[in-house]
Order: C-alpha cells, then structure tokens, then sequence
C-alpha cells in the first residue's frame, strides 16, 4: 500500500513539472511584425538596413507574457507575446517622437535573436514569455 502512495506521488510530481517546461522556440517572424506600411514608428531588426540616425534616444526592453488559450499552441501564444511587446516599443517610441527602433532583437532567458526573420520565445503548457529591445532613435527622412 505504501509502496502504491509513494509511486503516486512520484507521478504526480512528474507530470506537475512536465507540464511546466518551458521549450525555447525559433519562430518565423510573422509578416505583419515586419511591414513597414501605415506605421509611424519603423522597426528594423537586427541588420537591417535605414536611413542614417538623426538622434538616439536610448534603449528600451519590454518584456511580455502571455497566459496560454486552450485553443491556441504555444506557438501561436508566442506570435501574441511578440505582438504586444512589439506595440509597447512602438508605443515608448511614440512617446518619445522617435520614428523607428532600430536593432531591435527578441529574447527569451539569455537565447537571443538578431534576425529580422526569426524570433526567440520561451513555449509552455502555461504561456509564452519573451522580450523585445531596440534602439530608439529618430532617423533622417527624405
């Protein structure tokens, strides 16, 4: 009998902890995230290529999760993550009259990506969590 509790027990405390891995994710950058179009704040990712720094304002890190639906995957929890951390930024920008972020990065834990077609984001069961960082700036217009 005793022997059955702690074999219980054991699982119990298995599939508690499995349930909470978090899986570090490289995801495609979904097209929205990287158009430019109708956005008075520009984002450049890593290398991107933009118009010459007219005036820095700093850097700035968000960072955001997101408590999973059941009907959503991790995956698509990520791309919400990544939305609402990408709003903020644009939004500080904003709120300083900058124009573009730029070298703008995404994280999860110390796994980062510089990549403007992939991002970074820590998957669980429970949500999805990462960070976006850029440099603030005002760029020269044409």
């Amino acid at each position: 009998m005793k022997t059955k509790i702690a074999l219980g027990l054991v699982a119990a405390v298995l599939l508690t902890q499995a349930g909470c891995t978090t899986k570090i994710k490289s995801l495609p950058m979904p097209a929205a995230i990287q158009t430019q179009n109708g956005q008075d704040v520009a984002l450049y990712f890593g290398e991107q290529p933009h118009a010459p720094v007219r005036q820095s304002l700093g850097n700035k890190e968000f960072a955001v999760r997101v408590l999973r639906k059941v009907e959503n995957t991790p995956e698509a929890n990520c791309g919400i993550a990544l939305e609402k951390a990408v709003q903020q930024l644009r939004d500080y920008a904003r709120s300083q009259h900058a124009n573009a972020v730029i070298n703008v990065k995404t994280r999860f834990q110390h796994n980062e990506s510089v990549s403007a077609s992939e991002f970074t984001c820590g998957a669980s069961l429970n949500g999805s969590t990462l960070a976006v960082r850029g440099d603030v700036v005002t760029l020269e217009t044409q």
